[in-house]
C-alpha cells in the first residue's frame, strides 16, 4: 500500500510540474505574441489574450488542487486590480455612462489581475525569473530595432509589414507613436537596472549597455515628449539609488559555492561618500542624457519639446477650436470628477461622459484624458482611485524585501523593474499607453519581477547565470 501511495504521490508531483511549466511558459509567451499586431489593440486580438489568461487560471485551479494551496502571501498585491475589476463590474450596473464598455474593462482588468497572480506564483525560481526578465528585454529591443529600421527603410505610403502602418504614422509596430515608449521604457529600465545593480558580470555589463543603446535611440527618434520625461526620471532614479544593491561575500557553504548578502548600511565617511556619489550621478546622468538626445534627435526632437508649453499653458491656443490640447482635456476630466466625486462615471465610460464637459467644436472629442491618474479619478471616483495608493504601498513594501534578498540577480532585477515602473508612472502623467494591451501586460510582468519570490529555489539562473555570482538557498 505504501508503494502505491508513493507512486501516486510521485504522479501528482509530476502533473503539478507539467502544469506549472505550461502556465508559466504560456504567460511569458503572451508578451511577444501581444507585441506583434500593433500591440494587440484590435478587439479580437486583445480578447484572445484575455481568453488564454482565463484558461491558464483554470489550469492554476487544477494545479492548486493537487498542491493543496492556491495562494501565497506574495500574491496579495494582485488582489488590488482584482478589486478594481469587481468595482468596475458593479459600476456597469449602477453609475456607468457606458455599461457595456465598463463590463469589457472589468474583464480586461480581471485578466491582468490573474496574470499578475499567476506570474508571482510561478516565477518561483531564478531560472524562471531570468526567462521573464530577458523576454521583456528582448521584446523591447526587437520593437526598438524594428522602429529604427522602419524609420530609415520605409519609402512607400502603404503599410510596412503591417497594413495599418503607413509612412509617417506611429512608431515601430504601434499606430500611436506615444505608445511605443511605454514598452521601451520598461525594457530599458530592466536592462539598466541589471547593469547598475551588478546583476551581470563586469564583462557582460558592457554587452547589456550596448543592448540598451538602440532602445534609447528609438525612444528619442519616436519624438515622444512623455517618453523623454520618463527616461529622464529613470536616469535620475538610478543615480539616486546607486549602491542600493550593494553586496558582499560572506563565505562558502557546504557543497561549494560562495554566499552573498547585502552589505550593512554605511555610516560616517562611507555614508557621506555614498550620498555625494548619488547626488552627483542624479545630476550628471540627466545632463549627459539631454546632450545625447539633442545630438541624436536633432531639430525634430527640439521642435517637439518646444511645443510642450502650448500643450499645458492655461490660456487658449490660437486657432484651437477643437480644444484638444492636454490642458483643455485635463480641465474637462477634472470637471467630470467634481460632478461625480465618489463613484465616477464608470471605468470605460470616460469617452461618452467627457463629451458633456469638453468645450470644443465637436469635430474632435477626446477618447482618453492623456493622464491616467486623472482618468482613474474621473472614471472610478474616490472609491476606485483609493486602490492606487494601496497598490503602490504593497509594491514598495514587497520591493524593499526583494532589494535585501541574498540573491544578487533578484536584487538587480528588482531595481530594474522599479526603474521601468517609475518610467511608466511618469509617462502616464501625460499619456495613456497602459490602455494598450502589450504595455499593460508588460507592466504586470514588471510588477511580478519586483514582487515574486524566486530566492528560495536551488535552480540556477538560466540566461543570467553569468558568472554564477548570485546564489540561491
Amino acid at each position: 500500500m505504501s508503494r502505491i501511495h508513493s507512486i501516486f504521490a510521485g504522479g501528482l508531483l509530476h502533473i503539478r510540474s507539467i502544469l506549472s511549466l505550461i502556465i508559466f511558459g504560456s504567460l511569458v509567451a503572451l508578451v511577444p505574441i501581444a507585441a506583434v499586431p500593433y500591440g494587440a489593440i484590435e478587439d479580437w486580438w486583445a480578447s484572445l489574450i484575455q481568453a488564454i489568461i482565463f484558461i491558464l487560471a483554470a489550469l492554476w485551479a487544477v494545479e492548486g488542487a493537487f498542491a493543496g494551496d492556491w495562494l501565497n502571501s506574495k500574491q496579495w498585491i494582485a488582489l488590488v486590480p482584482a478589486l478594481l475589476a469587481l468595482y468596475a463590474f458593479v459600476q456597469s450596473w449602477t453609475v456607468s455612462y457606458d455599461p457595456y464598455e465598463t463590463r469589457l474593462a472589468a474583464a480586461q482588468i480581471a485578466a491582468l489581475a490573474l496574470a499578475l497572480g499567476l506570474l508571482i506564483r510561478y516565477a518561483s525560481s531564478e531560472r524562471r525569473l531570468g526567462v521573464l526578465v530577458y523576454t521583456v528585454i528582448a521584446v523591447g529591443l526587437v520593437s526598438a530595432l524594428f522602429g529604427i529600421f522602419r524609420q530609415t527603410a520605409q519609402r512607400d505610403a502603404i503599410g510596412f509589414f503591417l497594413p495599418r502602418l503607413p509612412k509617417g504614422s506611429g512608431y515601430a509596430q504601434f499606430i500611436n507613436r506615444n505608445h511605443f515608449p511605454y514598452l521601451a521604457e520598461m525594457a530599458l529600465g530592466l536592462t539598466l537596472g541589471l547593469a547598475a545593480g551588478h546583476g551581470l558580470s563586469r564583462r557582460k555589463t558592457l554587452i547589456y549597455c550596448a543592448l540598451a543603446l538602440p532602445i534609447w535611440v528609438a525612444l528619442i527618434l519616436c519624438n515622444s515628449r512623455g517618453g523623454v520625461l520618463a527616461m529622464l526620471c529613470q536616469v535620475i532614479f538610478l543615480g539616486a539609488t546607486y549602491g542600493v544593491t550593494r553586496w558582499r561575500k560572506v563565505g562558502g557553504r557546504s557543497g561549494g559555492g560562495d554566499r552573498y548578502r547585502p552589505s550593512s548600511p554605511p555610516s560616517g565617511w562611507r555614508a557621506f561618500r555614498l550620498l555625494a556619489t548619488r547626488v552627483v550621478l542624479a545630476a550628471l546622468l540627466p545632463l549627459l542624457i539631454i546632450i545625447g538626445m539633442i545630438w541624436v534627435g536633432g531639430d525634430s526632437l527640439t521642435d517637439r519639446m518646444s511645443s510642450v508649453w502650448d500643450e499645458v499653458a492655461s490660456s487658449s491656443g490660437a486657432g484651437d477650436a477643437n480644444h484638444t490640447r492636454r490642458i483643455d482635456i485635463w480641465k474637462a476630466t477634472w470637471g467630470m470628477f467634481v460632478d461625480h466625486p465618489l463613484t465616477g462615471v464608470g471605468i470605460g465610460g470616460y469617452w461618452i461622459a467627457v463629451s458633456g464637459y469638453h468645450h470644443g467644436s465637436g469635430a474632435l472629442v477626446p477618447q482618453q484624458s492623456h493622464n491616467d491618474y486623472l482618468e482613474l479619478l474621473a472614471s472610478g471616483g474616490i472609491i476606485g482611485f483609493s486602490l492606487l495608493p494601496l497598490f503602490i504601498y504593497l509594491l514598495v513594501r514587497r520591493a524593499r524585501v526583494r532589494l535585501r534578498e541574498e540573491s544578487l540577480f533578484a536584487r538587480a532585477s528588482t531595481l530594474g523593474a522599479l526603474t521601468g515602473i517609475l518610467g511608466v508612472a511618469a509617462h502616464s502623467l501625460v499619456d495613456f499607453g497602459l490602455h494598450v494591451p502589450i504595455n499593460a501586460l508588460t507592466f504586470i510582468a514588471m510588477v511580478a519581477v519586483a514582487a515574486a519570490d524566486s530566492n528560495g529555489s536551488k535552480q540556477k539562473p538560466g540566461l543570467n547565470s553569468i558568472d554564477n555570482v548570485q546564489t540561491q538557498e
